[in-house]
C-alpha cells in the first residue's frame, strides 16, 4: 500500500475525528457528579465569578468546559470538627451554595430535578446542585435527613472516611458489617424522596447492602477502579458489577493517587507530614489573610514529589468500567476542589472537560456512547431516582 494512500487514510480519519469532536462540543451534556468547593467559599471567600490560578473550579473556566451540570459537595470531617459543629458547618456550606447561585443567576441556577437540568442547559446556564458527604451529617436522624432534602440536596455519601453509627467506611474499621438496620432505613427514606444513593467511601458489604436494601439504581459519585489501582477507596470489578446490574453508575474520580498506585504510595506516605505543615501553617498564620496561599504552596510542593498521571490514565479508568459492566455503567466524579490539587496532567481544572471528549473519541468510542459517559448516564440515574419517589 503507497504510503501517500496511508498518510491520506490518517488525515481523513483526524479530519473526521474533529469533526465529530466540533459536533459534539456544540450541545454535550457534560456533568460532574461531584465538586467541593462550598468549603472555599467559607473559608476564603472564594467566589465563583472570578477566574482563579488556584483550585479547580469558577464560573470562567466552567464555561470553557462546556460545563452543563455540577453537583457541588458539602463535607464536615468528623475528625476536625466535634460533633456539636457538623450541623453549623453543613449548613453554612449549604447556605453558601445558595447564596453563590444567586450572586451568579445570569450564569448558573439551582437544579432539584433532571428536568430541572434540560431546561437550565436550554436557557443556556449552567445546573448546580448540592449533595452531602457524610451519613453523619444526619446525626442519626431522618426528619434531618428530609429537611436536607428540601434545602437541595439530591444525593447523600453514606459515609466518609470514617465509619459512623449506622454504615462502615471502606477506609475505617468496620462496625456493622456493612450498613445496620438503620442504615437500610436510609436508604429506603432516601429512595422514597428521590435522593440519590452515594456508595463512594463506603466498604464493599455496605455497598451490596444499600443495593438490597433499596429500589432505585445508586451512584458512586467520586471513586475509581481498584484494577488498575488497588488501593481501599477504589471500586472492585464485582461491586462495579452490582452496581450497574440495578442501573447505577460509577462515577470515575481525577485523584491522581486514586488512578495510579504509585502515586497513591507517594501521596499517602507524605500525608503525615503533609497534614502537619498545613495545620502549622494555618496556626502560625491564623490572622494573616495570605494563610491560604501558604496552605496552597504546601500542597504544590507535596503534589510536585508524586510520580506524573496523565489525562491516558483516567481515561483507562472509564474505559475499564465501560468493558466491565457497560459504557451505561460510567461517568464522571472529578472530585475537584477536594482532592488538594493532586490532579492528573492534562486536566488540571474544569476547563478541560473536552480533552476526555477527544480521548474518548481517539479510543473508538461513538458519539452517543460519549454523551453518556459525560453526562447522560448520571442524568438518567437522577430521573430514575425521581420516578421510584413517585411510586
Amino acid at each position: 500500500m503507497p504510503l501517500s494512500f496511508v498518510l491520506g487514510l490518517l488525515l481523513l480519519q483526524a479530519g473526521n475525528l474533529q469533526e465529530r469532536f466540533e459536533q459534539l462540543m456544540r450541545d454535550i451534556l457534560i456533568f460532574d457528579a461531584h465538586v467541593d468547593t462550598p468549603r472555599y467559599t467559607v473559608d476564603e471567600g472564594y467566589r465563583w465569578a472570578e477566574e482563579h490560578s488556584y483550585y479547580e473550579t469558577d464560573i470562567p473556566r466552567m464555561k470553557r468546559g462546556h460545563v452543563g451540570a455540577i453537583l457541588f459537595g458539602v463535607y464536615v470531617e468528623p475528625q476536625e470538627y466535634p460533633q456539636q459543629l457538623w450541623l453549623p458547618r453543613a449548613l453554612q456550606c449549604i447556605d453558601a451554595f445558595h447564596e453563590e447561585a444567586r450572586r451568579n443567576a445570569a450564569d448558573v441556577e439551582v437544579a432539584y430535578t433532571a428536568g430541572d437540568i434540560v431546561r437550565i442547559r436550554k436557557e443556556g446556564k449552567i445546573a448546580v446542585m448540592v449533595s452531602l458527604e457524610g451519613g453523619h451529617l444526619i446525626l442519626d436522624s431522618l426528619p434531618l435527613l428530609r429537611l436536607y432534602h428540601r434545602l437541595g440536596v439530591r444525593y447523600m455519601t453514606l459515609a466518609h472516611f470514617k465509619t459512623n453509627n449506622w454504615a462502615d467506611a471502606a477506609t475505617d474499621v468496620p462496625v456493622h458489617n456493612g450498613l445496620s438496620a438503620f442504615g437500610r432505613d436510609v436508604v429506603r427514606e432516601m429512595n422514597r424522596l428521590g435522593m440519590m444513593v452515594d456508595v463512594s467511601h463506603i466498604s464493599d458489604e455496605a455497598v451490596l447492602d444499600a443495593l438490597e436494601a433499596g429500589r432505585s439504581p445508586v451512584i458512586a459519585s467520586h471513586s475509581s477502579v481498584k484494577a488498575l489501582c488497588g488501593i481501599s477507596r477504589n471500586m472492585s470489578d464485582d461491586i462495579i458489577r452490582a452496581i450497574a446490574r440495578r442501573g447505577g453508575v460509577v462515577c470515575i474520580n481525577f485523584h491522581a493517587g486514586y488512578l495510579d498506585k504509585r502515586a497513591y504510595d507517594v501521596y499517602i506516605g507524605n500525608r503525615p507530614e503533609r497534614v502537619r505543615e498545613v495545620k502549622e501553617a494555618l496556626a502560625l498564620h491564623a490572622s494573616n489573610p495570605k494563610r491560604w496561599e501558604l496552605v496552597r504552596a504546601v500542597l504544590q510542593r507535596y503534589y510536585k514529589l508524586m510520580p506524573p498521571v496523565d489525562v491516558k490514565q483516567l481515561l483507562r479508568h472509564i474505559d475499564h468500567v465501560a468493558k466491565v459492566a457497560g459504557v451505561d455503567h460510567v461517568g464522571l466524579g472529578s472530585d475537584f476542589d477536594g482532592i488538594s490539587g493532586m490532579v492528573p496532567r492534562g486536566l488540571e481544572d474544569v476547563s478541560k472537560y473536552p480533552i476526555l471528549v477527544k480521548g474518548l473519541l481517539e479510543m473508538g468510542y461513538s458519539d452517543n456512547d460519549i454523551r453518556k459517559i459525560m453526562g447522560e448516564n448520571l442524568l438518567r440515574v437522577m430521573r430514575a431516582n425521581e420516578e421510584g419517589a413517585a411510586k
